[in-house]
């Protein structure tokens, strides 16, 4: 939510890299206004999940949420990303 479009994709597969096999990622998106002084993007947690799928990762979870601070115009999404393991060798 804080990286543009374009970063967004440059991100996603460095990130994907780096995990391993059966190796998860946690990612948190706020949905909402943004606030003054903030650099933020409106990023869809299907956007999200299907960016990460082009780069071999598989949505695990998906879940979203009413905001923990109880600000009635923030929503959150949570996103649990997994890089399958290989099928053992023959």
């Amino acid at each position: 939510m804080h990286l543009d479009a374009a970063e967004r994709r440059t991100a996603m597969a460095a990130l994907a890299e780096l995990v391993a096999e059966g190796g998860q990622v946690v990612m948190s998106l706020r949905h909402g206004p943004v606030p003054p002084g903030r650099r933020m993007f409106d990023v869809s947690a299907g956007e999200t999940c299907e960016l990460a799928a082009a780069h071999g990762l598989q949505r695990r979870f998906l879940g979203e949420r009413e905001d923990m601070l109880d600000r009635k115009d923030v929503t959150w999404s949570f996103v649990v990303l997994q890089r399958p393991q290989r099928p053992p060798a023959a």
